[in-house]
C-alpha cells in the first residue's frame, strides 16, 4: 500500500507552508473566479465533496445541514474544536496528497458515512481540493451503499463536479476496495445460518 508514514515535523511545515499557499490560490479560483463550478459540490442529496476547511465554513456547512464531516487528508490542519461546537461529528481518513488510505481506513470511512446518512444527517467529504482522495472514498461509498458499478459512480460525481481527476492509482484502489468489500460480505452471508425448508 502507498506510503503513509508520516514525514519529520519541521518538513511537514514546510510542506504546509507552501501546500496551504497553493490551495488558498486554488479556493479563490474556484469560489470566485469559476463559482459554477464551486468549492464544494452536492453529488447525492446526502453527500457533499469539497476542499479544505477553514473554522470560518463551519457555520455555513450547518446552515446548508450537513451533520457530519469526513477528512481525507493528513497533511492538513482541521478545524476540528470548531466542527465539535457546532454538532457536526468528525471522522479522519488518513490519506496523503495523491495518494490512497489504506483499505481499512477506508472502509472505516465508508460505515461512518453510510451510518451518519442513515441517522438522517448529510456528510461532507473532503480532501486538499475535492478532486481525487475524497472523490476515490465518495466512489467507494455508492458503490458499497448504493449499488453503483465503479464506472457509474464517477460518472455521477463527475457530472456534478466536472473538474474531478482521480488519479490512476486512486482508480485502481477503488476497485481493490470494492473487491475486498464484495469478498467480506460475501463471507458474512456465507457464515450465517440457514433459514427456511
Amino acid at each position: 500500500m502507498p506510503f503513509q508514514r508520516a514525514p519529520h515535523p519541521a518538513l511537514l511545515r514546510s510542506y504546509q507552508a507552501a501546500f496551504y499557499t497553493f490551495l488558498a490560490a486554488r479556493r479563490f479560483y474556484w469560489s470566485t473566479l469559476r463559482p459554477e463550478h464551486g468549492w464544494r459540490t452536492w453529488v447525492s442529496p446526502e453527500i457533499m465533496v469539497g476542499g479544505f476547511l477553514l473554522p470560518s465554513d463551519v457555520a455555513e456547512l450547518k446552515r446548508i445541514g450537513v451533520g457530519a464531516v469526513v477528512n481525507a487528508t493528513t497533511e492538513l490542519l482541521e478545524p476540528v474544536a470548531t466542527l465539535r461546537a457546532a454538532g457536526i461529528e468528525y471522522l479522519q481518513v488518513p490519506c496523503w496528497d495523491m495518494r490512497c488510505p489504506s483499505l481499512e481506513d477506508a472502509e472505516r470511512g465508508v460505515e461512518f458515512i453510510a451510518a451518519k446518512i442513515a441517522e438522517g444527517k448529510r456528510v461532507y467529504v473532503h480532501c486538499a481540493s475535492g478532486v481525487g482522495r475524497s472523490v476515490a472514498l465518495v466512489v467507494c461509498y455508492l458503490v458499497a451503499y448504493q449499488g453503483m458499478t465503479v464506472d457509474d459512480a464517477i460518472a455521477t460525481i463527475t457530472a456534478k463536479r466536472p473538474r474531478v481527476s482521480m488519479r490512476a492509482e486512486q482508480r485502481d484502489f477503488v476497485h481493490a476496495f470494492v473487491a475486498r468489500w464484495a469478498a467480506l460480505r460475501a463471507a458474512i452471508a456465507a457464515s450465517e445460518p440457514k433459514t427456511g425448508p
